[in-house]
């Protein structure tokens, strides 16, 4: 994997571009010193990967976003890289003491003038300069603890006047809630949460937000991602929040100021699908066919339900496992509804969920959510991730293997393993296939509709076995 890193920087230093995400690619030993080549870099991503080793001391001045998160560096953090926040650097296993920024004494060191031999005056003329700069030390410590009273006073009336109001629906520094929400809870409350970061997505970070009252919410934080005026940003949320079915997570709250957008779901303790069906064998049971089925058959009910909303205008833009849940009856249920449009774009880089016509118009289209939907039934066939790294460290795109391993008339090698255990649903594995395949056919005009789906993928399982 490293000599893929290597491989990548390189490749990256020949194109000369200024945005390089290799995050979540299970990258393993050091930092390649080839980034300092990278003068045109303004944005680097190597977070959630096994890197290990020191820091390289890569001074870019054009760099202004850094994330070297969850890997397994060591070491000190390098000077020139002091200026990023200590988030950029948490799950690694730098001392505690090299998040702390460096301290700048505002005393140097006079010049050395010649010696006055045999003369007191000399000592009297030091010790008034001595004087003078510590006192100019103090006077400039007491300047920045004022300064720093006055921001924490600013902050904390900015605060008070957040919270006040905040059920008041207007979403004028506040939190508006939508009719339903049994949720008792205000802006301060969110401020005094304990935070856990569970996702850092396409359209921005998720935190599980575990309030006083023992309830947990999800947050969603889009700040320095959202493109739309606040008036359009609010009636996107009033759609997505009136949307109500039970295979589509509610939308329960949402936050706008100039400087934060944040919105609030339901947390659900089970985790994500992508979680049940990717986490380390360890860390998870394996999803039998059954429940794969009714993730399936739930996902898309909420999907087709959304397609039907606002005259038939509806997107979600942004379906993939690690936003489909189970409901309390164990079907699939799709979040993060809405967001794709208030986004400055769709994501180029979803992770093998994008339909190919998003590469060109750079807009996402209902046939676009019946692709991701037909990722999301490979991914719950194989077992594989729509885009994930061979033994040989080869990246693979699931939809082309698939179809070249159906066009080579190999289809008993594209299921789950972990499937294999189960009997007399080899039928019903190939009927999903099959609809899958319709699902992410490269014209859009030939991908059924959600409604057609849904009743395809319901009509799987016949019987008295039906679901």
């Amino acid at each position: 994997m490293q000599w893929l890193l290597w491989s990548i920087t390189f490749e990256f230093l020949c194109l000369e571009q200024s945005v390089l995400n290799l995050s979540n690619n299970g990258f393993n030993g050091s930092i390649s010193p080839s980034i300092s080549s990278l003068t045109h870099l303004t944005a680097l991503s190597l977070a959630n990967n096994s890197l290990s080793g020191e820091v390289p001391d890569f001074s870019i001045a054009s760099l202004q976003v850094l994330d070297l998160s969850d890997n397994n560096l060591t070491g000190t953090v390098p000077r020139s890289l002091a200026r990023f926040p200590s988030s950029a650097f948490l799950g690694n296993k730098f001392a505690p003491e090299n998040f702390s920024l460096p301290s700048v004494s505002p005393i140097k060191e006079a010049s050395k003038g010649p010696k006055l031999s045999k003369s007191g005056f000399g000592i009297v003329i030091g010790g008034c300069v001595l004087l003078l700069g510590l006192i100019a030390f103090l006077m400039v410590v007491w300047h920045l603890k004022k300064e720093s009273r006055n921001e924490d006073l600013q902050r904390a009336d900015k605060k008070e006047k957040e919270v006040k109001g905040s059920q008041g629906g207007n979403g004028n520094g506040s939190l508006v809630f939508f009719e339903g929400c049994s949720l008792a809870f205000d802006l301060e409350d969110l401020f005094r949460a304990s935070a856990e970061v569970l996702d850092k997505g396409t359209f921005g970070t998720t935190y599980k937000a575990a309030l006083e009252d023992s309830n947990a919410v999800v947050v969603k934080r889009l700040q320095g991602v959202v493109n739309v005026a606040r008036r359009e940003f609010e009636q996107q949320m009033e759609i997505v929040g009136r949307t109500i079915h039970e295979n589509v997570v509610p939308l329960r709250a949402y936050y706008y100021s100039k400087d934060e957008k944040l919105v609030v779901y339901d947390y659900f303790n089970q985790g994500s699908v992508s979680s049940m069906l990717h986490a380390k064998r360890a860390d998870r049971s394996p999803l039998d066919w059954d429940s794969r089925l009714r993730i399936a058959i739930g996902a898309a009910r909420g999907i087709a339900h959304i397609h039907a909303q606002a005259n038939g205008k509806l997107v979600h833009g942004n379906l993939k496992a690690s936003n489909t849940f189970l409901n309390h009856q164990r079907y699939g249920c799709v979040s993060d509804l809405g967001q794709a449009a208030v986004m400055v774009s769709p994501p180029m880089k979803s992770g093998g969920y994008n339909a190919p016509e998003i590469t060109d118009t750079k807009k996402v289209y209902q046939a676009s959510d019946v692709y991701s939907f037909g990722v999301l039934l490979l991914e719950l066939l194989t077992g594989k991730s729509p885009t994930h790294a061979t033994c040989g460290n080869e990246i693979v795109h699931l939809v082309r293997w698939v179809s070249s391993v159906v066009q080579e008339e190999w289809t008993a090698e594209v299921f789950d393993m972990e499937l294999l255990r189960y009997p007399n649903i080899e039928e019903e594995m190939v009927e999903m296939l099959q609809i899958a395949m319709q699902c992410v056919a490269k014209s859009p005009e030939q991908r059924p509709k959600m409604a057609e789906v849904v009743k395809l993928v319901e009509n799987i399982r016949t019987g008295e076995r039906r679901l």
